[in-house]
């Protein structure tokens, strides 16, 4: 087979290859709700409460997304201690190509032993078909200190 027949040969794989890419990308941007931070690690030890996290989103559609908020929380390793995580929501409601702060992540690590706690959750909004996957992670370093210090920043707040 001549050179010029092998490359004419390969234009059709190359063409079905860049148009699967093409989609894929495509509908990995599908959804207007991105994350800038999908991972967020707390450290509490003697010292006091560890500070709080912002939960941001952005809004990379068209349309304003409402109800945004953290679901499926589900803690790791919940017979060693659950509850640990509080969500703190500051707005529900995101304009099409804004960041926005949509929250605040707080942990009352209180009467938790030393150890290392793992919880998954989501960011979702009523106008997104799945939500955003996140993953928590907290490291008690001395549970005598954190029983005596009670996370205050969190006082008021909803357990999730």
């Amino acid at each position: 087979m001549s050179r010029s027949r092998r490359l004419l040969a390969s234009v059709p794989l190359l063409a079905l290859a860049t148009s699967a890419a093409a989609a894929q990308g495509r509908a990995a941007s599908d959804t207007p709700l991105h994350v800038p931070a999908s991972e967020f690690a707390f450290v509490a030890s003697g010292g006091g409460p560890p500070p709080t996290k912002p939960l941001a989103v952005h809004n990379g559609g068209t349309a304003r997304l409402t109800d945004v908020r953290l679901t499926r929380l589900a803690y790791a390793d919940s017979a060693r201690g659950s509850a640990w995580l509080v969500a703190l929501p500051r707005q529900t409601a995101v304009a099409p190509n804004e960041l926005a702060t949509v929250g605040t992540l707080c942990v009352d690590a209180a009467g938790l032993p030393a150890g290392t706690y793992r919880a998954t959750a989501a960011v979702g909004a009523r106008e997104v078909a799945e939500p955003v996957p996140i993953t928590i992670t907290l490291v008690v370093t001395d549970a005598a200190a954190r029983a005596r210090r009670a996370a205050t920043r969190c006082a008021g707040a909803t357990t999730k």
